[in-house]
């Protein structure tokens, strides 16, 4: 893929991108001063969470981390060396590319159990806590119990 191509596509992703965050920040201005009032929420049982906090928590996160650095070291210096190969600037940038996709290929191998541990804690505290909705403190502007130390205890007693 030309270089040309890769600078459309990036800037058809990122109009994209505004366009859909317009529109959503249009429906929730919308949405909040037409219903906000009509619907009554007890936040007693809705939960908030630091997903940060819990993820960087996490019993394996740093044994994970320390892979995924190995293996970007790795997948840089094949990148590296295949590019070396290559006469071709496209070439070169394709190989460059693929090396890059393994890279992210690995990390979602790596980070896939510890999201699936986190979110699997904050289910177990939230049942036990009897939540019935939980979300990120980073949405909520008023109400909800924070169990983030909760769902750190609930990581650090599995492992």
């Amino acid at each position: 893929m030309s270089a040309k191509k890769v600078i459309l596509l990036a800037l058809i992703a990122s109009l994209l991108t505004m366009s859909l965050t317009a529109s959503a920040t249009a429906a929730a201005k919308k949405a909040s001063s037409t219903s906000s009032a009509s619907v009554p929420i007890n936040s007693d049982f809705v939960g908030i969470v630091d997903r940060g906090e819990i993820l960087n928590n996490h019993p394996g996160l740093n044994q994970a981390r320390q892979q995924l650095a190995n293996i970007a070291r790795q997948k840089e210096n094949e990148a590296k060396a295949a590019a070396d190969k290559e006469t071709d600037t496209a070439k070169k940038a394709q190989a460059v590319q693929a090396k890059r996709m393994e890279l992210a290929q690995e990390e979602q191998r790596l980070m896939a159990p510890i999201y699936r541990d986190c979110e699997q804690a904050v289910r177990e505290v939230a049942t036990r806590r009897k939540l019935t909705l939980v979300l990120d403190k980073f949405v909520v502007l008023i109400g909800g119990i924070d169990i983030t130390q909760d769902v750190i205890q609930q990581l650090s007693r599995k492992k």
